[in-house]
Formats: structure tokens, C-alpha cells, sequence
């Protein structure tokens, strides 16, 4: 699944041509995009050109937390092929694996490679296809995953621990 404003350089493209790849190999796959944006139509007709309306769906945008909630744990697995932002800790907060590339450096706290998630290289859909293969031969090694990331979320990204910080930092520069 993918969450997020649908602009390029969130590289949905990559996704959407990454899961019509997986499907060809594993004729389960189905990929659900959550978001709205300038590239929706340009997204939505590369999937009809695919041929993969049957197996990939946008949602629009989903404001509502219980819905998008709902969406969130129907998936096995979070993809941001692009620059992302607080998708992320949304999916980690529902105890999802994250693959994504290294981007803007959002995600460097966040996925730790090979525990909750993994990388893949920018900008290549046979990356992306190798690495979201690693956790589709491994359905315990998904579940893992994300326990780890919900783990993340609670100790580390936290109203105390960002509080805690945010102290650490005014008694430092109160010395000056």
C-alpha cells in the first residue's frame, strides 16, 4: 500500500509498475493507493494501460483516521518510493514493515534495514521488486517487521520522548 499526495516525486509511477511486475510472480498481489493529487489521472491511466485495474485501487484522499486505519492493516506492507513525510509513522504506528528508498532523510530514524523494513535503490523498479520480494516469501518474517515498527513508535517517537527533546535542546541553548 502506498499513502500520500500524489506528486512525482512521491514516484507512485515506480509502485504501480513494481506491483504489475509482482503480479506476473505472485498472482495475489494487489497494491491500494491512498491520496489524491495532480498526478491521479496520470497514475489511473497507467494502470488502465497495464491492464491492472483488477488489482490496483485508488482510494482518493482519506481523511478519516478510523478509515484510513482500516485501510492501513487490510495491507501486508508500506511502500514510499519517493520523498515522503509522516506516512511513515502512520504505517508504523499500525504495525507495518516500511520499504522505501532513501530519500530525503525522513525515513533514516524510522526503518532500520532488515528490522522493520528495508531499502531499496532510487528510481529502480527491479530494486523495488527484489526487496518487496524478500518479505512475500516470508509472511512471519511481515508480521515481525511490523511488531518492530509499532515497538519504534511507542519507545522512540512519542509525545515524551519529542518533549524530552525539545527540553534537551532549550537547556542548550540556554547556556548561551
Amino acid at each position: 500500500m502506498h499513502v500520500g499526495r500524489l506528486v512525482k516525486w512521491k514516484q507512485v509511477d515506480l509502485l504501480i509498475e513494481a506491483a504489475v511486475e509482482l503480479r506476473k510472480k505472485y498472482g495475489s498481489t494487489e497494491l491500494t493507493i491512498v491520496g489524491d493529487g495532480p498526478e491521479m489521472e496520470r497514475l489511473r491511466a497507467q494502470v488502465m494501460e497495464a491492464g491492472a485495474q483488477d488489482y490496483i485501487q485508488f482510494t482518493g484522499g482519506v481523511y478519516d483516521m478510523g478509515e484510513l486505519g482500516r485501510i492501513t492493516c487490510e495491507a501486508g506492507i508500506y511502500v514510499l518510493a519517493g520523498m515522503g513525510g509522516l506516512s511513515i509513522n502512520e504505517a508504523m504506528c499500525f504495525g507495518k514493515p516500511v520499504i522505501c528508498s532513501v530519500a530525503d532523510g525522513t525515513e533514516k530514524r524510522l526503518v532500520r534495514e532488515g528490522y522493520n523494513g528495508h531499502y531499496f535503490e532510487s528510481g529502480s523498479v527491479a530494486s523495488l521488486v527484489s526487496t518487496i520480494e524478500k518479505l512475500f516469501v516470508d509472511p512471519a518474517k511481515i508480521r515481525l517487521m511490523g511488531q518492530r515498527s509499532k515497538e519504534i513508535i511507542e519507545k522512540e517517537i512519542n509525545i515524551h520522548t519529542v518533549l524530552g527533546n525539545y527540553m534537551e535542546a532549550f537547556k542548550f541553548v540556554h547556556k548561551f
